[in-house]
């Protein structure tokens, strides 16, 4: 079996205790959609944040953190990360995981190849000397809603933004599952979507889309919806996975329920709307995964009891959505040698990746020895199970 997935890869700065009540961070928020200032659990561009408040990045930095170094530097992205979640996750099995993206010639594209050739993904990271490579200052506060906790970012799409929908190979489309994550970070691949989709569905794939805070077009228009691809690519897509800031922004939607709806009326074969700790809405039209009826379904209780008994547990937050979209694959991999398909299965691996990513900064975890993660999101992802069964029978 093949996995090939392109789009956003980068490295994460993570400063993982930034309180949001300090004069030096609200200083620097969002006063109105668009206008470059820091969004509180979502994305902005470094360039648009420095040019809304006249002030160089490093100057925000210092006003913000102080003499505060990152608690971790680390590999970072959606699609990356998910991709290699998954591969930890699919260990001892017969799948390749392929990865492609764009780097600059600088220490952080040397650190994007150190970490990808330290992992069991195959890659082809192609090297652009015209452009840095793609960062992110991730700026999180474990004390947010409640403890939970929220990250917000600062993004630097440098390379990322010049790959070409071109510059992936004839055999990424022919993969088993094809990933695309974090596209709105790469805007070439982003706007391409359809077409890009189209080619991996006509050559057999399972396509798969996870999304991100899409900056670029809400700069661009703060009161239209996102677009998906131009022309819309959710017709081609047989799951697409996104955050509910996310999922109301790109379907104009009011509430979850109806951006739901609205994916389902575009032709999504299968969906996930996360939303922080609070319930998942999931539905499944049967292409892919059996049907499954639009409904609520919880994330890891045990997770929540782990954190709720012990908040010093709670390490950070990014990486959670992520790690999530990787146990989805991972898991649609493990069930496409079996027949049958089903998403709440996938849900199982899916909230307990998620889950996990509380315990440790960052969105990578970094493996002792091959097969440690799967060994621990094994016994998170079948308590999960058992408690989705026991749930059976009520509202969904």
């Amino acid at each position: 079996m093949k996995i090939s997935a392109a789009g956003c890869c980068l490295i994460d700065y993570v400063y993982a205790n930034v309180p949001y009540h300090r004069p030096g961070f609200k200083r620097f928020l969002s006063r109105r959609p668009g206008d470059g200032g820091i969004i509180q659990g979502g994305l902005v561009f470094t360039e648009d944040l420095s040019a809304c408040f006249g002030m160089e990045l490093q100057e925000i930095l210092r006003e913000i953190l102080g003499s505060v170094e990152a608690s971790t530097v680390t590999l970072g992205g959606p699609a990356v990360i998910s991709l290699m979640n998954a591969a930890q996750l699919l260990h001892g099995r017969s799948v390749e995981c392929h990865f492609h993206a764009r780097v600059g010639n600088d220490p952080a594209g040397r650190l994007i190849h150190g970490f990808l050739e330290a992992s069991p993904l195959q890659s082809l990271v192609m090297t652009d000397a015209q452009a840095p490579s793609p960062t992110t200052i991730v700026l999180a506060d474990p004390s947010s809603h409640d403890g939970n906790g929220e990250r917000s970012f600062l993004n630097t799409i440098g390379a990322a933004g010049r790959i070409l929908p071109g510059d992936l190979p004839p055999d990424f489309f022919q993969s088993d599952i094809v990933l695309f994550g974090g596209t709105a970070l790469t805007p070439a691949l982003h706007d391409g979507l359809a077409s890009l989709l189209g080619r991996a569905k006509s050559a057999g794939a399972i396509t798969v889309v996870g999304t991100v805070y899409d900056f670029r077009n809400e700069k661009r228009d703060p009161s239209a919806p996102w677009p998906l691809g131009v022309p819309d690519a959710c017709g081609s897509i047989d799951l697409l996975v996104s955050d509910a800031v996310e999922a109301l922004r790109l379907s104009g939607a009011v509430d979850l329920r109806s951006a739901a709806r609205n994916f389902i009326d575009r032709g999504v074969g299968a969906l996930v709307i996360t939303n922080g700790e609070q319930d998942m809405l999931v539905w499944s039209g049967g292409k892919v995964f059996s049907a499954l009826e639009l409904g609520s379904y919880p994330v890891s209780t045990v997770v929540r009891s782990i954190l709720r008994n012990d908040p010093t547990r709670l390490a950070d937050t990014t990486g959670c959505g992520d790690n999530f979209l990787g146990g989805l694959i991972a898991s649609l991999a493990m069930q496409l040698d079996g027949g049958e398909v089903s998403l709440e299965e996938a849900l199982s691996w899916g909230a307990a990746s998620g889950g996990f990513s509380c315990f440790y900064v960052g969105g990578l975890y970094h493996e002792a020895s091959a097969g440690e993660k799967l060994r621990k999101i094994r016994f998170l992802a079948e308590a999960y199970r058992t408690g989705l069964g026991t749930a059976k029978g009520g509202d969904r």
